[in-house]
């Protein structure tokens, strides 16, 4: 628990390091969020939704492949899982869509639930559901653009952090260290192949005096 609250603190304050504060919820975002919480709220009203989409090991083999994407769309942790899954994603979603834009974001989404649902069931197996390994991957794909040549100090910084903690995950036996690691190796790749356009948002203090920032 406190490592996962430590990676999300840590890869929030590096994407609020890229991105101009704005009261302004993006619209992709919402439909993100939207995508994932109508069926997960649905599912308190149609228990059978589990069954049907969770992330199933020996039903994948048997062909219900839909299974590795669809079990982000319900939540198999109870009311609070539920409640506080959705609850994060609102968080990283918003910021995440500003730091790479509408569509890297969605993709980056999609593709670590893909990669997350494929090493839960042929590589670690295990039957579950739930949106947070794909979240945790959006989040921690943010801290992947130190491998740019402006990334600063704090930036280095913060992705150790992110990376020290999805090892230690890794190594307690939570799966969330391996969305983890996939985020910022795919936020790595992605900042090379279509580098973020965005500098670091300068601080209030530097706003006032004009100077630049890193």
């Amino acid at each position: 628990m406190v490592l996962t609250v430590a990676v999300l603190v840590l890869t929030l304050l590096a994407g609020r390091a890229r991105v101009a504060p704005s009261s302004h919820i993006p619209r992709p975002a919402v439909w993100m969020w939207a995508v994932v919480a109508v069926p997960s709220v649905l599912q308190a009203v149609v228990p059978s939704l589990l069954d049907f989409f969770e992330r199933d090991p020996a039903q994948i083999r048997d062909g219900q492949w839909w299974r590795i994407l669809t079990s982000a769309l319900v939540q198999d942790g109870g009311l609070f899982g539920t409640v506080a899954n959705l609850a994060v994603l609102a968080v990283v979603a918003p910021i995440a869509v500003q730091f790479w834009g509408a569509w890297r974001a969605v993709v980056l989404l999609v593709l670590g639930q893909v990669i997350f649902g494929l090493l839960t069931a042929f590589v670690f197996p295990s039957v579950g559901a739930g949106n947070s390994a794909a979240t945790f991957t959006l989040a921690a794909s943010m801290v992947g653009v130190v491998v740019t040549a402006h990334a600063s100090r704090r930036e280095l910084c913060l992705a150790a952090g992110v990376v020290l903690c999805g090892v230690l995950l890794v190594l307690v036996d939570d799966a969330h260290g391996l969305a983890v690691l996939t985020g910022t190796m795919l936020g790595a790749a992605l900042a090379i192949i279509v580098p973020p356009s965005h500098r670091a948002a300068p601080t209030p203090a530097l706003r006032e005096s004009g100077q630049p920032t890193l």
